[in-house]
């Protein structure tokens, strides 16, 4: 059985994602005090009376762009106007999927024009709508504010999407039209794409999904929010997680790109996998080398994606894979596990390749080798390079085991725990990697004392 949606729209801050943020109990939307925070549809698994749904939150529907707004001295406003048809387009869509819509409207502003155009968009989708009117925390508010509303002819639901006043009122009418049953388990593999912004996240996403899941534009940061899908490939489901770009920290200064640098980390560290989107193109930066970092710090699978590769191919078409490969582990030295894959989101070029990788790569992470083989690798490994000496005494290793998976760590037992260098763990990882290679994923080796 499908779940339930629920869409929450309404013109800017209104306190939609607010509203949101309640309704799916944790704070998943970026939230700040400027309109037009939220820009694509963002999903929320929800659950109210143990009936379970998915809440949606929308970017703001709004009709004009103001004329002061400058990018370096000139005007943006086409710009800005292109920009906000497809987030109106993405309000619509959200609105066409859902089965219960929350009208928000801002008690403190009133009822403006936007909200009756809106609400004249909304009554052509023949869809069930709860008009809400938000920022009224107590009765005494209540008795004062909406009496603006009452033109609508509809019922009002008075709340306060931050303190709860009339959210338990308002969740009770929703959940009373859902059916009853339980919530689906999803077990399905999280794969986040993660890259710096305008390399092409949204655009894989969107063609991986074949439908405009996402905003996807020429402006860098289009996607302040992560945003959850779920993508069928041969009867396999997948979640795919698009990030917010990472930026430089210079140009995080604003509260909006902490959060969603803070929300990116956090996906990181749920993935199962994480696919690393560069700009073939531009080629691998400094910028590409830290986000490669942080994906390796956390210890997850990881894929490498070259985005753009149609534009290569017409400028070096001679380049072959193995070329490439030797170039991308130059700059991510820390990441030769990791596969490559040369892609364009853009035409859809080997975009469906991405699947098995992803299968592989999530099999090598839960791989176990049993203790009896582990050990003869060892003996085998010793035998072509023992440990340096350490304070003129001998280093001996004297068994090794697999000790965890996800990713595989492994622990060694010596008689000087001082005496095994980085170095030497490094030799041992090569090693291993040519007996058994756990393809994207990385392996973690920690040493131990043996008691005496």
């Amino acid at each position: 059985m499908n779940k339930f949606i629920v869409a929450i729209v309404g013109r800017p801050n209104v306190g939609k994602s607010t509203l949101f943020n309640r309704i799916a109990k944790k704070r998943h939307a970026v939230i700040e005090d400027v309109p037009g925070i939220t820009r694509d549809r963002l999903y929320g698994d929800a659950v109210w009376d143990d009936r379970h749904f998915i809440v949606v939150d929308t970017g703001g529907f709004q009709k004009e762009v103001e004329a002061n707004v400058k990018s370096k001295g000139q005007p943006v406003l086409e710009h800005n106007k292109k920009f906000l048809e497809e987030v109106i387009k993405q309000v619509f869509t959200a609105v066409e999927e859902a089965d219960i819509v929350i009208m928000m409207m801002d008690a403190e502003s009133g009822l403006l024009p936007m909200d009756h155009e809106l609400i004249r968009h909304l009554r052509r989708h023949e869809k069930k709508i709860f008009y809400a009117v938000n920022k009224i925390d107590g009765p005494k508010k209540e008795s004062t504010l909406l009496n603006d509303f009452y033109s609508l002819g509809v019922d009002l639901f008075a709340v306060s999407a931050l303190n709860g006043y009339g959210f338990e009122n308002l969740m009770e009418q929703i959940v009373a039209m859902l059916p009853e049953g339980e919530e689906e388990k999803s077990e399905y593999p999280k794969i986040a794409i993660v890259g710096r912004p305008n390399v092409g996240k949204s655009t894989l996403v969107n063609a991986l999904l074949s439908s405009e899941r996402m905003i996807v534009s020429s402006i860098p940061g289009t996607t302040r929010d992560a945003v959850d899908s779920v993508c069928s490939y041969y009867k396999k489901k997948y979640v795919l997680v698009d990030t917010a770009g990472i930026r430089r920290k210079g140009k995080m200064a604003k509260t909006v790109e902490r959060y969603s640098f803070m929300r990116t980390l956090r996906n990181i560290e749920d993935c199962d996998v994480a696919l690393i989107v560069f700009d073939a193109e531009e080629g691998i930066v400094e910028l590409d080398q830290r986000i490669a970092g942080l994906v390796h710090s956390a210890q997850k699978g990881v894929a490498i994606l070259l985005n753009k590769w149609d534009l290569v191919d017409k400028s070096a078409p001679s380049l072959d894979i193995e070329k490439i490969k030797r170039m991308v582990y130059q700059k991510l030295w820390f990441m030769k596990y990791a596969p490559v894959l040369t892609i364009s989101a853009l035409s859809k070029k080997r975009i469906t390749n991405l699947f098995p990788i992803v299968d592989r790569i999530i099999a090598e992470s839960s791989r176990r080798i049993n203790t009896q083989t582990m050990n003869e690798f060892l003996r085998k490994t010793i035998s072509i390079k023992e440990p340096p000496m350490y304070r003129g005494r001998r280093v001996k290793i004297y068994y090794i085991t697999q000790v965890k998976t996800n990713p595989p760590g492994f622990v060694i037992f010596t008689n000087q725990k001082e005496g095994i260098k980085e170095q030497y763990l490094k030799f041992l990882e090569g090693q291993l990697r040519s007996f058994m290679p756990f393809e994207g994923v990385p392996v973690k080796f920690y040493v131990r004392q043996r008691k005496r």
